[in-house]
């Protein structure tokens, strides 16, 4: 008989890191850290990587939660989590509609992670018994908040609120969303869109018409901005009780209201109301088809248009341009060329609809489609080129790549006394110093200056950016020096350009002298110049400034995002301070600042060479 085998050693702790690390599947990712605790009971395993792993099941998985928390009480160095982390799981078996496992999960994540949970926490429990429609267990859970059934008494905030009023509405007890709206106001809780839209929606909905509208005419006086989602709530209401007028009237304030653009639903309701025969002009036709067609709808604006035409309502240019924007800014600039040859309306168009098709046509790429439009603005009797015309087609021709093409136009008009606006110089200034043609650059904007056209920040910004790329920072300092003395004002773009070219050529005493001048002249440093400087010392291993500049960011009460976090937890780790890179993701969270990839894998990668 062949002796026993002896059991296969289990894979070296760094290896099970780096299958964890690059697993793509989480659920694998997940057994691989199952067999590190079951081996390796003792060893730490790196909180980053845990809450890593979280979040990805969370998103992808949320069936696999529960495997993960089963984890937690096996490890002997179990990490501390900010009540962020409970927030990912509670919020995943909401979504997914497991509210049994969201109870779960609530009465044991506090313990499991070390954290101590607030209101945001029981939030999100309640929105999982309301999302799964368990109303009879939200109402249960809602009345425990003010009694301390779960070990606390905590105040109901305005999400608590608007998601019981979401619960109620659902099952049809306005009346007891009525009262409720009442109870938060007596509390001096202030409603926002979504307390009244939830409100409005269930009060249409169920035949309470009269005191919907009372709620619309209420929000407005309050400072609440109404949005399409309140005014469609209240159409569709007014139309399934045939009150036809008061829709009319809902109508015509919503084409009209500020920031409540028409959408795909309010196009429903427009059909719904011309099948009532209730005609609308051309003006709200128009409008309309732009709020369609911002919203991103052109669809819907299309079949609009038709039975605009269909009613046999004038056409004009406003409808017209609103369509062929639509159209290419829905990335069908190939529909939108074919509207533009279909109606063939010469009269109708203007300088703005050549100048519109013209951008939508080189945003797709369709370069010697978009260039023909210029002849045929041209020889059109009714409108001529303007310098908008010239500053779309020359920055067009640079971002797909036809510096010399755009450089001819360019030159054609000035030689003919076509006007040129600064954008049109920028532009080929620009792609000039991309292209590395610093002389044809500065040929550019001498030209510009000897036609009387006086560059302003963006040239200056773009001179300045160019030489900085072609790692020419006397130069750069110089058109900086030159634009204060012409009388130019710097920006903070002009200032954080120049900071970050500075520190790219190493040169961190400039940079901070120039951070200095730049605050004695009135501007506050923001992230990106703290951002040029942290990334610059990190670069020249002088990880305590970085951090020095880190805590002044702090308390100047910036907000820092996620990539200066990883630019300084990539430096820390770097300089072998993988314990203070720690303490940064672990004070990122208390920022609610998400951690992403790069951070986590950054932090894997310190703890690797640290082990």
């Amino acid at each position: 008989m062949p002796p026993a085998q002896p059991d296969p050693e289990p894979p070296p702790i760094h290896r099970l890191l780096e299958l964890i690390k690059s697993e793509p599947d989480p659920a694998t990712a997940l057994s691989h850290l199952e067999l590190l605790v079951s081996t390796r009971p003792a060893f730490p395993t790196p909180q980053p990587l845990i809450f890593h792993l979280l979040r990805r099941l969370a998103t992808t998985a949320p069936s696999h939660l529960p495997r993960l928390l089963g984890l937690l009480p096996r490890m002997r160095h179990r990490p501390r989590f900010s009540e962020s982390a409970a927030l990912v799981a509670l919020s995943a078996f909401s979504r997914a509609l497991m509210p049994d496992a969201a109870l779960a999960a609530f009465r044991d994540l506090p313990s499991l992670l070390g954290c101590n949970p607030g209101i945001r926490y029981h939030n999100t429990l309640l929105d999982a018994f309301v999302r799964a429609r368990r109303f009879s267990d939200a109402d249960a859970f809602f009345a425990s908040l003010s009694h301390g059934a779960f070990g606390r008494r905590l105040a109901p905030n305005l999400q608590t609120y608007n998601i019981i009023l979401r619960s109620l509405c659902a099952r049809g007890d306005v009346d007891r969303a009525l009262s409720l709206f009442g109870t938060l106001r007596r509390r001096g809780v202030a409603p926002d869109r979504v307390t009244y839209s939830t409100l409005m929606a269930g009060l249409a909905k169920h035949d309470q018409l009269d005191n919907a509208l009372y709620l619309l005419d209420e929000m407005l006086k309050c400072g609440v901005q109404a949005d399409a989602v309140c005014y469609n709530a209240l159409l569709s209401g007014c139309l399934k009780n045939g009150k036809f007028e008061k829709a009319m009237r809902v109508w015509e304030q919503l084409v009209r209201v500020p920031g409540a653009s028409p959408n795909l639903a309010t196009y429903k309701v427009w059909s719904r109301m011309v099948a009532n025969n209730h005609q609308l002009d051309t003006v709200t036709h128009g409008i309309l088809i732009h709020g369609l067609c911002r919203s991103g709808d052109v669809d819907g604006a299309t079949r609009v248009y038709s039975e605009m035409v269909k009613a046999g309502l004038v056409l004009d240019v406003a409808v017209y341009n609103s369509l062929i924007k639509g159209f290419c800014e829905a990335g069908k600039t190939g529909e939108a060329w074919k509207f533009w040859d279909s109606t063939g309306f010469s009269g109708i168009r203007n300088t703005t609809t050549y100048n519109i098709m013209m951008k939508g046509l080189f945003n797709s790429g369709m370069v010697n489609e978009a260039t023909e439009l210029l002849a045929q603005l041209e020889n059109d009797a009714a409108c001529s080129p303007d310098k908008v015309t010239f500053g779309t087609l020359i920055y067009g021709l640079c971002e797909n790549g036809f510096a010399n093409k755009a450089f001819k136009i360019l030159e054609d008009a000035r030689t003919s006394g076509k006007e040129l606006d600064v954008f049109s110089y920028s532009s080929m200034i620009n792609r000039f110093y991309k292209d590395g043609r610093t002389d044809d650059a500065n040929k550019v904007y001498e030209n510009m200056v000897k036609d009387g056209c006086k560059p302003n920040s963006h040239v200056y910004n773009a001179l300045i950016n160019g030489f900085c790329r072609a790692c020419k920072i006397n130069d750069a300092v110089k058109i900086y020096r030159e634009m204060a003395g012409n009388g130019g004002s710097p920006t903070i773009v002009t200032y954080n350009t120049l900071i970050d070219g500075l520190c790219k050529a190493e040169k961190y005493q400039e940079a901070s002298s120039l951070t200095k001048e730049m605050v004695q002249k009135g501007f506050t440093p923001d992230i990106k110049t703290y951002g040029s400087l942290i990334r610059g010392l990190c670069r020249d291993k002088k990880v305590d400034s970085a951090l020095n500049i880190w805590n002044e960011i702090l308390d100047v009460g910036l907000k820092v995002d996620v990539i200066m976090h990883n630019i300084l937890i990539h430096g820390l780790c770097s300089a072998g301070k993988v314990d203070e890179a720690f303490r940064l993701y672990l004070e990122m969270k208390e920022k609610n600042c998400s951690p992403n990839l790069v951070t986590c894998n950054t932090l894997m990668d310190g703890f690797y060479e640290d082990t």
